[in-house]
């Protein structure tokens, strides 16, 4: 298969695309910073971090500039945003630097998401795009990761803040995923045989 382009539409190696996939790509070096002992080697994780949150903010705004929208810049923008957090949100916890239960809600609610996409995908032959209370979430939840990586004491209450938050708002953008799910359902009663 010729990688520019793929079977739900549209260029592979667009401006957004691209920016979506280096978000990935950043989450090695942070996994390097985090596990090693230089001075101040969670700062600098941070300022990684902080990157990966300018690249989400990108891609968008380049993917409507440049009129570069596209099935699979629906798929690989939130995956890109579901792994980069993964990654770094699993460690953290590892270093207890984030409750389980956290991160147990963030890991249980994106696999759900991207379980019902997938199906709602294959049902309709159309990808979801994010809707802005997913967006919000995720930049809370990023917000919670970077003061819990700076792990300093004076940001002990605006961690507790973002995190509940996050919470909040994890929760309310599952109903709206849901709502949506059941909707799309109801509207395409008749499911394709899938081999």
């Amino acid at each position: 298969m010729n990688l520019k382009y793929n079977t739900i539409g549209g260029k592979f190696w667009t401006v957004s695309n691209v920016l979506s996939l280096s978000r990935i790509a950043l989450m090695a070096p942070i996994v390097v910073l985090l596990i090693s002992a230089i001075p101040f080697h969670r700062e600098y994780a941070v300022a990684f971090m902080l990157l990966a949150l300018i690249t989400d903010a990108l891609d968008g705004y380049f993917a409507r500039r440049f009129n570069q929208v596209s099935e699979l810049g629906k798929v690989i923008d939130p995956l890109a945003d579901k792994t980069a957090i993964g990654i770094v949100i699993v460690l953290l916890t590892v270093y207890h630097d984030i409750a389980f239960w956290y991160t147990g809600m963030v890991v249980t609610r994106d696999l759900l998401i991207f379980t019902g996409g997938i199906y709602i995908t294959k049902r309709t032959g159309k990808v979801l795009a994010s809707n802005y209370l997913g967006k919000i979430t995720v930049v809370l939840i990023a917000v919670t990761i970077i003061f819990a990586l700076l792990r300093n004491p004076m940001f002990h209450d605006v961690l507790a803040i973002a995190e509940w938050s996050s919470v909040v708002m994890m929760l309310l953008s599952f109903a709206s995923y849901t709502w949506r799910f059941f909707a799309i359902i109801i509207s395409h009663p008749k499911l394709e045989q899938i081999s």
